[in-house]
């Protein structure tokens, strides 16, 4: 039999550099990459490329705590997790009883709470990964510049969306926004230690 560890097979997970680290990183050859990118997004924000080849503009997003969610094959039961589930020691919590005795913190206990109750409903299939972005605790109301918005900080980042936008309606009228970014797959026999 195989560990919960084992069982899990990333599919894709894209690590993106922030556009001055690839000049720490490859030295000369980043600093390159780095204008010739630059370059390019000036050309295609003018309307024109040069080369002619497209520029694709991805965003960042940066939540927090991750969070591992899905179904166990081995039992058909719905868990959420943190990335304890590549410990020794599988932390996977079906409850909110799992929950208070696997992550007795506070704030993660909580948010952890709201990912077993709402992620519930999506019946996941497999086991995928995100960041969550906030729970309706963390919206705020900031004026920056004179305009209202409404916002949230889940990690280093403040996310602003304006006020009276659809987004930002539909955000207050949520419980939780997360960014899925990760699936994981492998076959249905497996051990959890």
């Amino acid at each position: 039999m195989q560990s919960f560890k084992q069982f899990l097979n990333e599919e894709k997970n894209l690590h993106l550099e922030h556009i001055e680290d690839e000049v720490l990183n490859n030295g000369v050859d980043g600093t390159r990459q780095a204008i010739n990118f630059l370059r390019g997004l000036r050309d295609m924000l003018a309307g024109s490329s040069k080369s002619g080849k497209q520029v694709r503009i991805t965003v960042k997003w940066d939540g927090a705590p991750a969070i591992f969610a899905g179904t166990n094959p081995e039992n058909g039961k719905f868990f959420v997790g943190t990335k304890g589930v590549f410990t020794k020691d599988v932390n996977l919590n079906y409850t909110p009883e799992d929950i208070d005795r696997n992550h007795p913190a506070e704030g993660l206990n909580r948010k952890l709470k709201i990912a077993l109750e709402e992620l519930s409903k999506l019946n996941i299939k497999g086991v995928i990964q995100g960041d969550m972005m906030y729970t309706s605790e963390d919206l705020k109301d900031e004026t920056i510049d004179g305009e209202e918005f409404l916002t949230f900080k889940p990690n280093t980042i403040v996310y602003a969306i304006p006020k009276n936008s659809d987004l930002a309606k539909e955000i207050s009228s949520s419980k939780m926004g997360i960014v899925f970014h990760t699936k994981y797959t492998g076959n249905t026999s497996y051990h959890l230690e």
